[in-house]
């Protein structure tokens, strides 16, 4: 995809999180999951389309490898010029060994009868939505105690400054 299949614009990251978590209303009401919000509607500069969509995979996955009691937590920061998300989760989170494959494709990790239907693609796809969107992804965690996922903005007001800034770091663990 090409920079102009996207419109970027000021986003509301709250809002934008508040609606995609409204999506999946029924499930997480479902696994009774709690949902904290540490962090202010700060404004983004990104494609809200894009940045839904990366944000359904991370909340996917934090539905689908959920335990008991299960948790999302949503803080935010800023940090060496960059507004930075986090989302945690208390799931079984994933082995120290698979954290520098998880954004490769079809990449389902070691982690037992909880990722035989997987399919490897969802965190491949929020990677490669991440770079189309100038965002970098960074996660950490431990086994069977949870998985954090940082996403990363520039802080930028305009398209002209977006361009400018266009150089994301790769996507890796914390």
């Amino acid at each position: 995809m090409q920079i102009n299949d996207y419109l970027f614009e000021p986003v509301h990251i709250l809002s934008c999180i508040e609606e995609v978590l409204d999506d999946y209303k029924p499930l997480l009401e479902e696994k009774q999951f709690q949902i904290q919000f540490s962090m202010s509607d700060d404004t983004v500069y990104t494609d809200q389309r894009g940045l839904r969509f990366l944000l359904r995979q991370i909340i996917s996955n934090s539905i689908k490898y959920c335990g008991n009691k299960p948790a999302l937590n949503f803080t935010s920061l800023k940090e060496k010029g960059r507004f930075v998300c986090a989302i945690r989760d208390n799931g079984i989170g994933v082995r120290g060994c698979d954290l520098p494959y998880l954004f490769e494709k079809g990449f389902t990790g070691d982690s037992g009868k909880e990722r035989k239907k997987a399919t490897g693609m969802g965190l491949y796809l929020a990677k490669e939505m991440a770079k189309e969107l100038n965002i970098t992804l960074q996660v950490k965690s431990e086994w069977k105690k949870g998985f954090e996922i940082r996403i990363y903005f520039p802080l930028v007001d305009s398209m002209a400054e977006f361009r400018q800034n266009s150089h994301p770091a790769p996507s890796a663990p914390i």
